[in-house]
């Protein structure tokens, strides 16, 4: 059991890409690392709090609002869902269940290959002007590890992401594949500011209408990266025994001469 589980933390890693976070396990920061399962609403343990309740709008369109706010229109906004079948299937069955979650997705073209021993199924497309890829892997063990990635503009296609989201959601239920999802929005800060400044000032401007509090960071010369607890909102991952909501960071972009900011729920799984 201990080497399918590390099998399958193999699998993420690799189809996450070396520079983000495990999707859906991702530790709480790029400097912490630790294997987490995204939960269902958090209940504060901090003094004092009060849940602030289930928000009009939903937490993808939250995150999309926050962009628009502080991000240049053309902010990218990406979509993780992922799913897991501790059951063991053979290759055909795996292949099989694939083929179908592509072709409901609108994947026409599923392909198979060899990846540290494992077989991994992969199809990707553009879906109505947003970029789709799926990746299953099948472990040796037959357990599989599913993970389908939305990209695209947050200030033209959220709503198509959010229908081609609960849709796959929607399928993996029916296949019995339990799931998760996490989100990411990323773009060039409106104003030219220091790396601190930027942060203060988005800080600031969520704190209006969302409670956070900040619960674990990270810098270095060019990067401030802050972890949260919201508990306004609905997925979180555990670090050690602090549920964390939202993560933020800010890069100064030498090249561009601005700031780069991306805000994920529950924490960024992409390279900011």
């Amino acid at each position: 059991m201990r080497k399918m589980r590390l099998q399958i933390i193999v699998m993420m890693l690799l189809l996450c890409g070396a520079a983000g976070v495990m999707a859906g396990f991702a530790g709480t920061t790029k400097d912490n690392m630790g294997v987490t399962v995204p939960q269902a609403k958090a209940v504060s343990t901090s003094a004092g709090w009060e849940a602030a309740g289930v928000a009009a709008k939903s937490d993808l369109e939250l995150l999309v609002d926050l962009g628009e706010e502080h991000m240049d229109p053309s902010a990218l906004l990406t979509v993780k869902i992922q799913g897991e079948i501790i059951n063991t299937v053979s290759a055909d069955q795996a292949k099989m269940l694939a083929d179908q979650l592509a072709g409901a997705i609108g994947l026409s073209e599923v392909t198979t290959a060899r990846l540290h021993g494992n077989e991994v199924f992969h199809a990707e497309a553009k879906v109505s002007g947003v970029s789709a890829q799926l990746d299953w892997a099948l472990s040796e063990e037959g357990s599989s590890y599913i993970r389908v990635m939305l990209i695209g503009e947050a200030a033209e296609q959220t709503t198509e992401m959010m229908t081609m989201q609960q849709n796959i959601q929607d399928e993996m239920n029916q296949a019995g594949i339990a799931n998760t999802w996490n989100a990411a929005i990323q773009g060039d800060a409106l104003k030219t500011r220091g790396v601190e400044e930027t942060m203060k000032q988005i800080e600031e401007s969520i704190s209006a209408e969302l409670p956070i509090r900040s619960v674990e960071d990270y810098a270095d010369v060019t990067t401030l990266s802050r972890s949260y607890e919201a508990p306004s909102l609905d997925a979180f991952v555990m670090s050690g025994s602090t549920p964390i909501h939202m993560q933020m960071a800010v890069h100064e972009d030498s090249v561009k001469k601005s700031n780069r900011i991306t805000i994920g729920f529950p924490v960024i799984t992409i390279e900011y």
